[in-house]
């Protein structure tokens, strides 16, 4: 028994293949799913999303998003998804330099920052 994935994003749909099994970067840590799981949503983090597939292992970088688990379908969505392949280790070192300089004098550029410093570190994860 196999796993449908679907990942979306605003402009279309990334994805939908079938997985032996799904890992998912979660917020607060990877959740993995395999076929028969309980129902659940969750909050996607900055991180890569693996795939093993019967052609082999697939590895996104999702930016962040949600996460719903339903009868053997896993649904992404996500501000943005890249194949693993196509990142570039320097350029997320570069968003990862950048982030951090950003200022944080104010709460809202606090957080601004974070979530900038987070997805940079994400990426980088995922380019490695």
């Amino acid at each position: 028994m196999a796993i449908r994935c679907i990942v979306v994003t605003p402009e279309r749909t990334e994805l939908d293949c079938e997985a032996d099994s799904v890992t998912l970067p979660m917020y607060d840590g990877f959740l993995g799913v395999l076929p028969g799981r309980a129902p659940m949503i969750g909050r996607l983090g900055f991180g890569t999303l693996h795939l093993a597939t019967a052609a082999g292992p697939q590895r996104y970088f999702v930016d962040g998003g949600f996460a719903q688990v339903e009868g053997n379908v896993v649904s992404v969505l996500t501000a943005r998804s890249i194949s693993v392949d196509l990142l570039d280790v320097g350029e997320a070192e570069e968003a990862l330099e950048v982030a951090q300089e950003m200022p944080a004098s104010t709460p809202e550029l606090a957080q601004l920052k974070d979530t900038a410093v987070r997805r940079a570190r994400g990426q980088l994860r995922s380019a490695r």
